[in-house]
């Protein structure tokens, strides 16, 4: 008994601060032992750090080929879903035949292999010291993204932190914790936002129109691509009324537009993103070319495009915007020092 209250005292009081004299040990030996520590830990982050990498260029190289994105996909949703679950071995085999027919899905491919190529890159970026070191690679999916024939599915309109390829390889807390790195991998907005257009402006501002440039041209081309499928599948619908698969077609279709957390197929909807979203856009680039690369020609652009968007539904917003920028630089200019006089 004396035993058992002496191990629950352990276990619930606070724990004393180790030191020399509590533990018997000497200062040489308790400084040798933390210097073991720091060389264990430096170990174990060359161990994940590698890990991490590894993980990373599986999903690249599995993003290239679609069968190996389709087994890729039956592997980990198995240890997740099933091992990890203690399923039955059954239970298993009976949902891998059930999902056969998604090998063949082009769909479905498609928006898997975008899927396992952005947690590719998060892997990279989240590894990478610098942003430079992925930068290319993310301006070229973007561009990829854009370009997508199939209408998504909901792999691509989540984080990538959630998805099972992360859970099987232990990476939620690697790809949920990079502030500036987008986690949802169809979000064109969300990448621009959040890595392209924040490191120009930072490090390299002469590309930051082109970047805009670049942005709206491929929003605007993934808008098309969006609402034209959105129409084809309608009027395939239409033709299949009554038809069990196209009841099964426009219950996905209605899942994948209620379950894009991040908006991104409504702001792409044919008359919200010509109403709203490109807008939008075009005056946050002549923003950002008054703030960082050329006021005067900003002031104009942005007076200009007021002046034509007067009587839009958005009109006020932009005007009160542009005041707002403006008193912004007066306040930054009366704080600037002054120049030394001759």
């Amino acid at each position: 008994m004396k035993t058992l209250n002496m191990l629950l005292l352990a276990t619930f009081l606070p724990l004393a601060p180790l030191s020399a004299q509590t533990t018997g040990l000497t200062q040489e030996t308790l400084e040798k032992v933390k210097k073991q520590m720091e060389a264990l830990e430096k170990e174990q982050a060359a161990h994940l750090s590698q890990r991490n990498s590894s993980a990373g260029d599986i999903f690249l190289r599995a993003s290239a080929d679609p069968k190996a994105a389709f087994e890729l996909w039956e592997k980990c949703t198995k240890l997740i879903e099933f091992d990890r679950e203690e399923k039955k071995d059954s239970e298993f085999r009976e949902w891998k035949d059930g999902n056969s027919d998604k090998a063949r899905d082009d769909r479905f491919l498609e928006s898997l292999m975008i899927q396992l190529k952005y947690v590719g890159l998060s892997c990279q970026a989240a590894e990478a010291e610098k942003i430079e070191e992925v930068f290319p690679s993310i301006l070229s999916y973007v561009d990829g993204l854009s370009r997508m024939e199939e209408l998504p599915t909901n792999n691509v309109l989540k984080s990538v932190a959630d998805s099972n390829f992360a859970k099987a390889y232990n990476l939620e807390a690697l790809l949920g914790k990079n502030g500036r790195w987008e986690p949802v991998p169809f979000s064109i907005r969300g990448i621009y936002d959040k890595t392209i257009l924040p490191h120009l402006r930072e490090k390299n501002t002469a590309g930051l129109m082109n970047a805009w440039d670049k942005r709206i041209e491929q929003q605007t081309r993934l808008a098309q691509s969006l609402n034209a499928a959105m129409e084809e599948a309608e009027r395939e619908l239409r033709l299949a009324e009554g038809d069990r698969q196209a009841g099964n077609q426009k219950r996905a279709l209605n899942d994948l537009v209620n379950g894009d957390r991040s908006n991104m197929m409504k702001s792409h909807d044919k008359d919200d993103f010509v109403r709203e979203e490109l807008p939008r856009l075009k005056w946050a680039k002549l923003k950002d070319q008054f703030q960082y690369v050329d006021a005067t020609a900003g002031a104009a652009g942005m007076l200009q495009f007021i002046k034509e968007h007067l009587t839009h539904e958005l009109g006020e917003e932009f005007m009160n915007d542009f005041k707002n920028v403006i008193s912004s630089a007066e306040s930054n200019a009366g704080q600037a020092p002054e120049a030394p006089s001759n």
